[in-house]
């Protein structure tokens, strides 16, 4: 964890940095730039205060860009960040309870590079607040093979809870 020294960042604050979002909505590599193009640079007090508490594994070169807010929900606050770290770039989607506690974390996207070869994927959300995401790897230097794609999906429940399910329903 990082240490700073600085006053309490309120959640209000942190929203700020997420702009509302129309859905549907897309992550991938290729968004990225435009998040870290068109978005405010995350505090080191909105990282401290809210990130760090979230992530238990990054360090002084792991870097954060925020990147939308959901539409608003009654009982709670959807948020993604991207989180670039040595090798492995991921999408999280948050959510939070209007207090600020977290209610669920999970990925949605991502690209990782590993001894096998490089491992993507995409993810959309919707207007049902359904995340559609497309899994697949390229190995030895292959070319990415649609074929060994896998589909599945993630909901944002009434609760704010993610959930998880497997193939196309």
């Amino acid at each position: 964890m990082r240490a700073y020294n600085y006053a309490v960042m309120t959640l209000e604050n942190f929203l700020t940095f997420f702009p509302v979002v129309e859905l549907p909505v897309i992550f991938s590599d290729e968004v990225v730039e435009v998040f870290s193009k068109n978005n405010k640079v995350l505090s080191s007090e909105a990282i401290a205060d809210f990130i760090d508490k979230w992530e238990k594994d990054d360090n002084d070169t792991t870097e954060y860009i925020p990147c939308v807010q959901l539409p608003p929900a009654d009982d709670y606050y959807a948020l993604v960040y991207w989180k670039g770290a040595l090798m492995k770039y991921e999408y999280f989607l948050v959510t939070m309870a209007k207090n600020g506690a977290l209610i669920s974390r999970k990925s949605i996207a991502s690209t990782i590079f590993d001894s096998e070869g490089v491992k993507r994927s995409v993810a959309s959300i919707d207007e049902d607040l359904i995340i559609h995401i497309v899994a697949g790897a390229s190995t030895d230097g292959n070319e990415y093979n649609p074929d060994n794609s896998q589909a599945f999906n993630m909901e944002i429940a009434p609760s704010g809870d993610i959930l998880f399910f497997l193939g196309d329903e």
